[in-house]
């Protein structure tokens, strides 16, 4: 009796669980949160992991705008146009990052857009029926740098590694139009020496001939200093330029840079701002016209945490090396630099410079206003 008990017991129990268990809602566990932007501090401040992978990826740029002046003999005697100049400039910046058993691989693009007010379109039936001048032209986008690196090799284009000078209005290390196809190694020691080797083709229509530059480098507390070759294999000329800083105090610097050049080359420095003719040969000295000898120094001091100003001169001598005759100069320049807010900088830039055409003086005026936002 007991053992019938316990079995129909057992059965009303099982049956009981059953019929509960059937009747019991499904439950659907909710989803997890998606996590959709993760902070990745490896690289520095501003990167984040791309969703689904390890790749960390920073967004970056910055929008300007300039007033420029140029006033003086070049721009009356020799066919450049004079007064005030504006552009506009917007860049992009995406900077990849991974890390690998080789080190570090990163890709890296810079998207460049530049409007300028250079070259209007003449616009008939304006300003009492003649022809005006007016509209917003010489606008392009491009792509300024596309680098492709892993360790310390690094390949694609970019501005070529000797494009580097003094800053503010003493930055004439090189000319404007710098980019070159590339494939780099730099090796980074104790103690801030670095050294670089690069192989850049700047040429148009012909083969592939690299020239070579390299870059000896050291950085420290008191400042640092470079060393630089440059040989162009297409012009068969060579050039080379040092390049000091030094910290005098916590407010104070002081920046020299000297070059040698064995004659015209990719490598040139700069001593004019734009391509115009010069003596009775009439020809024209684009922006790498270049000097056998070049040097220049800047003086510049921090006032507050916002505002700092510098003031600098260059010489240079046997510009064009003997094609437009004896030809010498020196620039005397000054810059102002000031924030306005975190991110919103001022810029205001004065230069003098005077060219000594056998015996007959050239003097210019140049300078700018720019505000820039950077992001």
């Amino acid at each position: 009796m007991k053992l019938k008990s316990l079995l129909i017991g057992s059965a009303a129990l099982m049956a009981a669980a059953t019929g509960a268990k059937a009747a019991d809602p499904i439950v659907v566990p909710e989803p997890e949160p998606m996590e959709y932007v993760r902070v990745c501090d490896v690289y520095g401040a501003g990167f984040f992991y791309i969703p689904g992978t390890e790749t960390c990826l920073k967004i970056s740029g910055m929008v300007r705008y300039q007033m420029g002046f140029s006033n003086g003999d070049i721009t009356d005697e020799f066919g450049i146009d004079d007064g005030w100049n504006k552009y506009a400039r917007g860049e992009i910046n995406l900077d990849a990052r991974s890390e690998t058993e080789y080190g570090t691989l990163g890709a890296f693009i810079k998207l460049r857009g530049t409007t300028s007010s250079g070259a209007p379109e003449a616009t008939p039936g304006l300003n009492d029926g003649d022809a005006y001048s007016q509209g917003i032209t010489g606008s392009g986008v491009n792509l300024q740098q596309a680098i492709i690196s892993l360790g310390g090799l690094s390949m694609g284009v970019s501005d070529s590694i000797w494009d580097t000078g003094l800053s503010g209005e003493q930055d004439v290390g090189f000319f404007p139009y710098s980019r070159v196809h590339f494939v780099n190694y730099t090796f980074v020691g104790g103690n801030g020496f670095t050294a670089s080797l690069s192989l850049e083709e700047a040429d148009k229509d012909y083969d592939w001939t690299p020239n070579v530059v390299g870059r000896l480098g050291v950085s420290q507390g008191w400042g640092s200093a470079d060393l630089y070759a440059a040989y162009d294999a297409t012009g068969e000329e060579f050039a080379v330029k040092g390049i000091v800083k030094a910290n005098l105090s916590d407010r104070m610097w002081l920046g020299v840079m000297a070059q040698y050049e064995s004659g015209i080359g990719y490598y040139s420095v700069n001593p004019f701002d734009g391509i115009i003719s010069l003596g009775s040969s009439g020809l024209n000295m684009p922006f790498h016209a270049g000097a056998e000898w070049s040097v220049a120094a800047e003086l510049g001091y921090k006032f507050t945490p916002k505002l700092k100003a510098s003031l600098g001169g260059s010489y240079y001598s046997d510009i064009g090396h003997g094609l437009l005759g004896d030809i010498d100069a020196w620039k005397l320049g000054t810059t102002i630099d000031y924030q306005i807010v975190e991110n919103f900088n001022a810029k205001l830039a004065v230069t003098y410079s005077s060219f000594d055409t056998s015996g007959d003086d050239v003097d210019q005026w140049n300078g700018f206003l720019r505000l820039q936002r950077d992001f």
